[in-house]
C-alpha cells in the first residue's frame, strides 16, 4: 500500500507509461512553459544585478554619495552633523576641500576641479590608483595630479606646468576682485576609466588653503560613501540644524539613476506578465485534467476518499510541473549565465561590440523558484474546488 495515497495517484495523473501521446506532450509542453519562464526572469535579474554592480565600480566608488555643506560652500568643520554616524548605511566620511577653477596650459584652456587630498584619508581616492604620487603632495611645493583626460585635453604631461585661475564667486564683485592664478607642476596621471578623468585634480590640503584663502579649521564640506547607495533615503539624513545641505549622487547621476529605476519597473512587469502566463497554463492544463476525471473523482469520494486527499491529488501533479520546470529552468539559466560568452554572442548578434556585465545572487534565484512553486499550487485551488463542490450522485447520474 502506498502511502500518502494522494501523493501516489497525482504522480500517476502526471506520468505513467499508460498516457497518451497527445497528453504527454501537453505534460511536456507546460514543463517547457515553466522552464522558459525561470530561465528569463533569472537571465533578467542577473543582467539588472550586473548592470547595477558596474555602476557602483565604475561611477560611484568615485564620486560621494552624498555631499553634506552649506549655502556658501564654506563651513566650519565643527559643524559636522555626528548623528549621521549612527545609520547603519554609512560606510565613511571624509571632509573635503573643492572648487572649480580654470585650468590653463600653454596650449588649452578648459574647467576642472580641484580636490584636497590628505594622507590620512588615502582609502578615498584608493581606487585611484597614485599611491607612486603621493609624496609629490606635500605642503611645501605646488604640486597636482590630474586625470588622464584631462591633461590631453590640455596637452600637458608629468612635469609640465598648468595655471589654476579662481574666478569670484560673486558677479558684482568679478571686476572689483582681483584674480587668483597660480602656477602648479604636474607629477602624476590617474586614470579611472570614468568621467572624473576629464575634470577632476588633486593637491595638498594647505596648499588648497591657502590658494582658495580658507581658513584653516574650514572644508567645503563632508563627503559621505554608503553601503548601499540604491536603498537610502536622502530625508533619513536631514537634520535642521546650522543651516545644513544635502546633495545625493541621485541628482548628480540623473540620467543613469533614472536608466536603473526604468529597467527595475520594466523587470518587475516582465515577472507579473512570465507569473500570469504560467498561472494561465497551469490553470488550463489542471481544469482539463480534472474535467476528464470529474467521474474518477466522483467514484473516490464514494469509497471515502475525502474532499481535502482529492484536493491534494491535483495539487501534487500541478507542483510537480512546475518544480520540474523550475529546476530546468534554473538549471538553462545557471549553464547560460556562467557561460557569459553565450548570452554575449546572441547580444552582440543585434548590438555590435556589447559587453553584457551579469551578476547572479542565489538568494533571487531561490525567491523565484518558491514564487513560481507557489503560484503554481494557487493556480490549482479553484479548478479542484469547483468540481469537488459536486457530489458523486450528481456526477455519476447520467452513467
Amino acid at each position: 500500500m502506498y502511502k500518502p495515497i494522494y501523493i501516489f495517484i497525482g504522480f500517476r495523473y502526471f506520468w505513467n507509461s499508460h498516457l497518451t501521446n497527445f497528453k504527454k506532450i501537453i505534460t511536456i509542453l507546460s514543463i517547457i512553459g515553466v522552464s522558459i519562464g525561470t530561465a528569463s526572469i533569472i537571465i533578467t535579474m542577473s543582467l539588472s544585478n550586473g548592470f547595477q554592480s558596474e555602476f557602483k565600480k565604475n561611477i560611484l566608488s568615485f564620486i560621494p554619495h552624498l555631499i553634506i555643506t552649506n549655502n556658501s560652500y564654506y563651513i566650519n568643520e565643527s559643524k559636522f552633523p555626528k548623528n549621521i554616524l549612527k545609520l547603519k548605511n554609512i560606510q565613511k566620511v571624509s571632509g573635503f576641500i573643492s572648487n572649480k577653477v580654470l585650468v590653463q596650459s600653454k596650449k588649452n584652456i578648459t574647467i576642472g576641479e580641484i580636490i584636497t587630498f590628505k594622507e590620512e584619508n588615502y582609502n578615498t581616492f584608493k581606487t585611484y590608483n597614485i599611491k607612486n604620487y603621493l609624496y609629490t603632495l606635500n605642503s611645501k611645493e605646488k604640486n597636482i595630479i590630474l586625470g588622464k583626460k584631462l591633461a590631453e585635453k590640455l596637452n600637458v604631461n608629468i612635469n609640465d606646468s598648468i595655471k589654476l585661475i579662481i574666478l569670484p564667486n560673486n558677479k558684482k564683485n568679478f571686476l572689483k576682485k582681483k584674480i587668483n592664478a597660480q602656477l602648479f607642476k604636474i607629477t602624476g596621471l590617474f586614470n579611472t576609466k570614468n568621467d572624473i578623468d576629464s575634470y577632476q585634480m588633486l593637491i595638498n590640503t594647505e596648499i588648497a588653503l591657502n590658494f582658495l584663502n580658507y581658513d584653516k579649521n574650514y572644508v567645503t564640506g563632508w563627503r559621505v560613501w554608503l553601503r548601499d547607495p540604491f536603498s537610502f533615503n536622502i530625508n533619513t539624513f536631514k537634520i535642521k540644524k546650522n543651516n545644513l545641505i544635502f546633495l545625493d549622487w541621485k541628482k548628480q547621476q540623473g540620467e543613469f539613476f533614472k536608466a536603473i529605476q526604468i529597467e527595475k519597473y520594466i523587470m518587475f512587469l516582465f515577472f507579473i506578465l512570465i507569473l500570469l502566463i504560467v498561472g494561465i497554463n497551469i490553470v488550463i492544463t489542471l481544469t482539463v485534467n480534472i474535467i476528464e476525471k470529474q467521474n474518477i473523482i466522483a467514484i473516490l469520494q464514494t469509497q471515502g476518499l475525502c474532499r481535502k486527499k482529492i484536493m491534494l491529488i491535483f495539487v501534487t501533479l500541478g507542483a510537480s510541473t512546475t518544480i520540474i520546470g523550475n529546476f530546468l529552468g534554473t538549471l538553462i539559466s545557471f549553464i547560460l549565465i556562467f557561460q557569459g560568452k553565450i548570452i554575449n554572442f546572441l547580444i552582440n548578434t543585434l548590438f555590435s561590440n556589447v559587453s553584457v556585465p551579469i551578476k547572479i545572487f542565489p538568494i533571487q534565484t531561490l525567491i523565484v523558484n518558491i514564487v513560481f512553486t507557489l503560484i503554481s499550487i494557487l493556480s490549482t485551488l479553484y479548478p479542484i474546488w469547483s468540481i469537488t463542490k459536486s457530489t458523486p450522485s450528481k456526477i455519476l447520474s447520467y452513467e
